[in-house]
């Protein structure tokens, strides 16, 4: 509640509660207007409420947002009040804790990120070592399931170790690892190339591999083939649509080889299935395979997720398409 809306108290909240004068600073004020500037965009007198603050409290600087936060001291506390956007207050809060001068607890905290298994999978080749000296839990996402761990750092860093010695290939990176990012590296890093086709997806595998810096460097580019008829001039043969349909092993193979031959790549990497609502030639919702071609061959992937809407199996396709693509590089 830090913006310039009616709706937005929490600053003039926190004053009345502590009995505090609000006071405006010219100097944010003129911050706050050229940052507006810099955006092409004229502030409002409603953005002058962003440059108010209790007299004794200190500005936190917002570089991602047009408002700051800012930090009080009071009966012996510290009140630190920061902007609702997780981009914003989180590089802001991370900048912060150090200076609040907090108790080390000695403890630390990791994590394991896999695909392909579900939660009871993952407990079951955990078995015997799940929370043994550290506490640890799972957690869903589309890219997979982490596992954190929570302890001393030497119980932490073994449990870890033996977390992955036994998930093996599903493990696909660690702590602030991401897929698109991993990849991207990897693939500069060998001087190698991607291209992409895309059905259910949508370019939603181009969209993660591209909002990474540096993506040029590694991604050629992609197609979305959503028809039959698109598949065809993309390359994919009649024949295989004809006789697999849109929804097969076999047009993912030839949508990842198509992808590879056509953008001149070192790898080709394809979605096709179902997205929803309804069925498609036959198969369920939540049907996907991946097709990825590289030097060493071509190979396909089938997935079976939960029918949970569209957004989330498309989602879960483009991710099983990074992670495919991880495990299976040469």
């Amino acid at each position: 509640g830090l913006g310039p809306t009616p709706d937005d108290v929490t600053t003039e909240a926190v004053a009345r509660g502590l009995g505090l004068e609000l006071a405006e600073d010219p100097a944010m004020l003129a911050e706050i207007a050229q940052r507006f500037e810099r955006m092409g965009r004229r502030m409002t007198d409603r953005n002058r409420k962003q440059a108010q603050k209790p007299k004794t409290a200190r500005w936190l600087p917002n570089p991602r947002g047009t408002a700051p936060g800012w930090w009080l001291r009071s009966s012996g506390r510290d009140l630190v009040v920061l902007p609702g956007p997780p981009a914003e207050w989180r590089p802001m809060w991370a900048e912060l804790l150090p200076r609040l001068g907090l108790p080390e607890s000695g403890r630390v905290r990791r994590q394991v990120k896999t695909f392909g298994l579900g939660e009871s999978q993952i407990m079951e080749r955990l078995a015997g070592v799940w929370n043994r000296g550290v506490t640890s839990g799972t957690y869903a996402h589309p890219d997979g399931v982490y596992l954190s761990a929570e302890g001393e750092p030497a119980a932490v860093e073994a449990w870890i170790r033996e977390a992955a010695r036994r998930l093996g290939e599903y493990v696909w990176g660690y702590d602030d690892d991401t897929l698109p990012g991993l990849i991207v590296g990897w693939l500069r890093d060998h001087g190698t190339t991607l291209a992409t086709m895309e059905s259910l997806t949508g370019g939603l595998v181009a969209e993660l591999v591209t909002g990474v810096a540096g993506a040029s460097q590694g991604f050629v580019g992609g197609m979305v083939s959503y028809s039959m008829g698109a598949k065809a001039r993309f390359g994919v043969p009649t024949d295989t649509l004809t006789a697999h349909g849109a929804v097969s092993a076999e047009t993912a193979s030839a949508m990842a080889e198509a992808a590879r031959r056509e953008l001149n790549a070192t790898y080709g990497l394809a979605t096709t299935g179902v997205a929803g609502p309804d069925e498609l030639e036959g198969h369920p919702v939540g049907t996907v395979y991946v097709g990825l071609a590289g030097p060493s061959g071509t190979q396909t992937r089938r997935f079976r997720f939960p029918p949970l809407g569209r957004e989330a199996v498309r989602q879960r396709a483009a991710y099983a398409a990074l992670a495919t693509f991880w495990s299976h590089r040469r």
